[in-house]
C-alpha cells in the first residue's frame, strides 16, 4: 500500500512545482521533502522526476501516480463533505419487506424520490429471516416484519395488522365451500403460500384438513403480481395477505371468502437498535408508521 504521507508530500509538490515552497507549505525541511520524494520512488520501484537544475519534471510513471493520487484525494474530500453535512434528500434508502408489502408500499416511497431525485429508494422483497439478517449484517437498514425474534441488536416499532386472504375465482362467490371442493380446485403456490395456507386452513377447516403436503396444487409462481392472475382465470385458490389480494387489478374477478376465524399478522418496522441512520431515513420512518393503523 502507497504511504499516504509521501504520496501527499508529492502530490503537493505537483501542485506547487518547487522544492523550497513545498516544504513551507507543508512545514518540512527542504531536505525532507527530498527525502520522502526518494522514499516514495523507491516504494514503487521507478523515477518519479526528471530533476533539471532546481526544476522538475514528471516521467510517464510520476504522471500516473500523480493522477491516481489526485482521484484518491477528490473521493477523500467528497467523503468527508458527506460525513460532515447529512443531507435529508440525498442518497440511498434500503429497506426490506415481504413480497406483498412491496407491492402496496413501494409506489408510496417512489413518492419521496419524484419530489427529491438525488434519493435512491432500494426495496428488496423477502422472507423474515432474510429480512432479520440482512439487518444485522447492514445490508438493509429498515425492515418490516411479522414475528419478530427476541434480539438484544434490533427494535421493533409495531405498525398495525395485517389478513391473511382466502382467494377463489368470482364463479364460487355464491357457492358453499368445504375443504374438499378447495381441494378439488388446487392450490396456486407461491415461496410463502404454504405457510399462509397451513394457518389459514387448518383454523377455518380443522376437522378436514389435515395436511398442507396433501393439497392438490394447481401451479406455482414466485413473482406477487401474478399470482392472482390463473386464480381469476378459474384455474385455482390461494392465500395472500390482504396488501397484495387489493392491488390486484381485476377484483371483479376474485371472491375473498369470509373465514370463520380470521388470520391476522402484526406487522413490525424493525431496525438496528444502536445503529444511528441518516436524516434521510426520517420521512420513509415515518412514512410507513402513518400508513398503517396501530
Amino acid at each position: 500500500m502507497i504511504n499516504q504521507q509521501w504520496l501527499h508530500t508529492f502530490l503537493t509538490l505537483v501542485d506547487v512545482g518547487h522544492f523550497t515552497q513545498t516544504a513551507k507549505k507543508l512545514y518540512m525541511t527542504q531536505p525532507g521533502v527530498s527525502q520522502h520524494i526518494k522514499k516514495l520512488e523507491e516504494q514503487v520501484g521507478v523515477p518519479l522526476l526528471n530533476r533539471i537544475g532546481k526544476r522538475f519534471e514528471l516521467t510517464r510513471e510520476g504522471e500516473s501516480l500523480y493522477q491516481f493520487g489526485y482521484k484518491i484525494k477528490q473521493e477523500e474530500d467528497e467523503l468527508f463533505r458527506d460525513l460532515q453535512f447529512d443531507d435529508p434528500h440525498k442518497g440511498e434508502c434500503r429497506i426490506a419487506c415481504s413480497g406483498s408489502m412491496a407491492t402496496f408500499l413501494y409506489p408510496q416511497l417512489l413518492k419521496r424520490q419524484k419530489v427529491f431525485p438525488e434519493l435512491v429508494i432500494a426495496v428488496e422483497a423477502a422472507p423474515n429471516h432474510r429480512i432479520i439478517q440482512a439487518l444485522l449484517h447492514n445490508t438493509v437498514d429498515l425492515g418490516i416484519i411479522t414475528q419478530p425474534p427476541p434480539s438484544s441488536e434490533l427494535a421493533f416499532d409495531a405498525l398495525g395488522f395485517e389478513s391473511l386472504c382466502l382467494v377463489l375465482p368470482v364463479s364460487y362467490a355464491h357457492q358453499s365451500l368445504d375443504f374438499e371442493k378447495l381441494s378439488k380446485l388446487g392450490f396456486i403456490d407461491h415461496p410463502d403460500g404454504e405457510l399462509y395456507a397451513d394457518r389459514l386452513l387448518s383454523a377455518n377447516y380443522a376437522k378436514t384438513f389435515h395436511s398442507i403436503g396433501k393439497l392438490k396444487k394447481s401451479g406455482y409462481i414466485n413473482q406477487i403480481n401474478q399470482i392472482l392472475i390463473p386464480v381469476s382465470e378459474g384455474l385455482g385458490f390461494t392465500v395472500l395477505p390482504e396488501t397484495a389480494v387489493r392491488h390486484f387489478d381485476q377484483q371483479s374477478l376474485l371472491h375473498i371468502v369470509t373465514l370463520k376465524y380470521p388470520i391476522k399478522d402484526e406487522l413490525f418496522l424493525v431496525r438496528k437498535k444502536h445503529r444511528v441512520l441518516p436524516k434521510r431515513y426520517d420521512w420513509f420512518e415515518s412514512e410507513i408508521k402513518d400508513l398503517f393503523i396501530v
